[in-house]
């Protein structure tokens, strides 16, 4: 079953069970998307139908999004960086992502905006001080993720937190696939630039396992419906071309997991606005 938050063609928001080229429409009878996710529910034959929707990302409408480093050790080389005994961690807020479909914005400060394609964990059940025994029961399903970061406000210190979050930097979708279908991996994950691939791994190379990872994280945070757990990108990232290569506007990037499908977005560079927002 794939799983997915959008905009009707009317620009309202809703969610529900996609089925070939329409989603059914769940959200006039399950209270919420993560709802939702913590008991998926089939369609009936009443269930509404839409097309011609635009996807917004498929997690909690205020998610938790703790993303791994350096969870592949050919990226940890590539990076020249060492892999640790305990998992490396860094949070990114819900509104540096966009859905399937729309464009990632290069920020106005930076050009050094750069891929990185993984496979995210959407979690179903909530819990805290999970064992690795059981974290797959918490998992409601896989996603897509175009993690990307701003290379060099990521390098501005030891914390990547400005690199990774600006607005619409990165993008999630277009659904999750539950995990009753797609399986507990390994999956594998391909970022193409342009039609080039860039970048092809599999999650059975990841350094810390998607059980070991939720038992962690669950260890200083409650897991909550609709948070996410990006496991981490392979080698491949745009800052280790010789030339470093980064997205630029016009460039088009896609991450395909398998099981899932394929994440397309555009470039554009962000529109400048000066004043209060609110």
């Amino acid at each position: 079953m794939r799983l997915a938050r959008f905009r009707t063609a009317a620009g309202l928001p809703a969610f529900g069970v996609v089925d070939g080229d329409e989603v059914v429409r769940l959200d006039r009878r399950v209270p919420s998307f993560e709802s939702l996710l913590a008991a998926p529910v089939a369609p009936e034959p009443g269930d509404e139908r839409a097309s011609g929707v635009s996807w917004e990302p498929p997690i909690g409408e205020h998610a938790k999004v703790i993303c791994v480093g350096m969870n592949y050790a050919a990226h940890a080389v590539e990076s020249g960086r060492e892999v640790l005994e305990q998992p490396t961690l860094f949070a990114r807020f819900p509104d540096s992502f966009v859905g399937a479909g729309t464009p990632v914005v290069r920020p106005a400060v930076a050009d050094s905006l750069d891929w990185e394609g993984e496979a995210a964990i959407v979690i179903g059940r909530g819990g805290r001080h999970l064992t690795e025994d059981e974290a797959w029961e918490h998992v409601a399903g896989v996603t897509a993720m175009a993690e990307n970061s701003v290379r060099t406000w990521q390098l501005h210190s030891t914390q990547a937190t400005a690199g990774k979050n600006f607005a619409g930097s990165g993008a999630i979708g277009p659904w999750l696939t539950t995990l009753d279908e797609i399986g507990r991996g390994p999956w594998t994950v391909t970022t193409r630039l342009n039609g080039e691939q860039v970048q092809h791994d599999s999650t059975d190379h990841l350094v810390f396992a998607v059980p070991r990872l939720l038992a962690y994280v669950s260890a200083f945070t409650p897991l909550r419906p609709g948070d996410v757990i990006a496991t981490g990108t392979p080698r491949g990232i745009g800052l280790r071309r010789d030339p470093p290569r980064f997205l630029r506007p016009g460039d088009e990037v896609e991450v395909e997991v398998s099981g899932v499908g394929v994440l397309r977005n555009g470039v554009v560079d962000e529109l400048v606005t000066t004043g209060r927002t609110g």
